[in-house]
């Protein structure tokens, strides 16, 4: 009951909010590796390139993707972990999730594990719309 009552105090006077579930459960997500997910939004008609990455400080394998559509821009870092146990920990850290609550809350993006893989979408130009748009498109995968 008292953790009801912290969320809905959380919701109510801090604007906080859950994170959305994806449409696909991560451990059933068909991305597997950085690439798929390349591939996947060049399907959805994004246009999309690799730019060199910034070191992982947790020990996975850095990616880094500028991705465009429309008017909105997205800077998209992947980290491949290895396992999907490491890329969940990651995403359920209380630091990441609070970057996460950050990025959502002002419509700029937010964080996704899909499989073994931790996903951190930022738009950088746009309408704030787009960025949960595809965060919800990510999700599908």
């Amino acid at each position: 009951m008292r953790a009801v009552l912290v969320a809905c105090l959380c919701f109510v006077l801090l604007g906080c909010e859950d994170r959305p579930k994806p449409k696909v459960p991560a451990d059933q997500s068909q991305l597997k590796a950085a690439t798929d997910l390349f591939w996947a939004m060049d399907k959805l008609g994004y246009i999309i390139s690799k730019e060199k990455p910034q070191k992982s400080r947790h020990g996975c394998k850095a990616t880094e993707y500028l991705a465009k559509k429309g008017e909105a821009l997205f800077r998209i870092s992947v980290f491949h972990c290895g396992d999907s146990t490491q890329a969940k920990t990651l995403v359920e850290h209380p630091k990441t999730r609070r970057v996460d609550e950050l990025l959502r809350n002002h419509g700029e993006g937010g964080i996704l594990q899909r499989g073994p893989l931790e996903v951190i979408v930022r738009m950088t130009h746009g309408e704030k719309p787009a960025a949960s748009k595809l965060l919800e498109e990510i999700g599908a995968m």
